[in-house]
């Protein structure tokens, strides 16, 4: 038979080996809720991440789009504003031509000129940007000799305007729409043999603008 001394002994132990297991059982619940808790913020982190990825890129792409709207200013042509509308400059009513060779006309009364597409010194209109445009001319010139002139698109004729010799003053016109790139040209052509009024009153002029980009 044991003694008192030994039950208290096997008593203490079996409370220690008790204790011990309620203590790892602890420790083990404890690391396994540290790894859950753990999980949770590399998720939450990585959810974070991505939402900062896509906002740096939107970002970005509206910088871009500033950044050209900067240039589109700078340049100061606006696809949507294109228009120019002219005739010639002179202090006396008088003619040009007829010229033994094909001469472009020179058009340098300019009316308007938004967007600054056309070039008064050539009388040659350059798009600035691709799109539709529409043309219109009208010549006015006494009978004496054939009134008219080629509309050419990058030197190229597109449609012409003629009357022919008259006992009275003569007048034409044309109208075209045309789709550019940007760069193409477009001017006037007196042909040899022809002439135009260049009269104080602007009875000859060359106009054009976009319709749309």
């Amino acid at each position: 038979m044991k003694t008192p001394v030994a039950v208290l002994l096997l008593l203490w132990s079996a409370l220690v080996v008790v204790a011990a297991e309620r203590g790892g059982l602890h420790l083990e619940a404890t690391d396994a809720a540290a790894a859950s808790t753990q999980q949770s913020y590399l998720s939450e982190f990585r959810a974070a991440q991505r939402q900062m990825i896509a906002q740096m890129a939107e970002q970005r792409e509206e910088l871009r789009l500033a950044k050209a709207q900067i240039e589109e200013l700078k340049s100061g042509v606006k696809p949507s504003n294109v228009a120019f509308s002219t005739s010639f400059s002179v202090k006396t009513d008088q003619h040009i031509g007829p010229f033994k060779t094909d001469t472009t006309l020179l058009f340098d009364c300019v009316f308007t000129n938004v967007g600054d597409a056309y070039d008064k010194t050539k009388g040659l209109f350059t798009a600035p940007c691709n799109g539709v445009y529409m043309f219109n001319y009208h010549i006015f010139a006494g009978g004496d000799h054939g009134a008219g002139a080629k509309l050419l698109k990058n030197k190229d004729q597109v449609v012409a305007a003629y009357n022919h010799v008259a006992p009275h003053d003569i007048n034409t016109s044309q109208s075209v729409i045309l789709q550019l790139q940007e760069g193409d040209t477009v001017c006037l052509l007196l042909e040899a043999g022809w002439w135009v009024a260049a009269y104080t009153g602007h009875l000859t002029t060359f106009s054009g603008h976009l319709l749309f980009p």
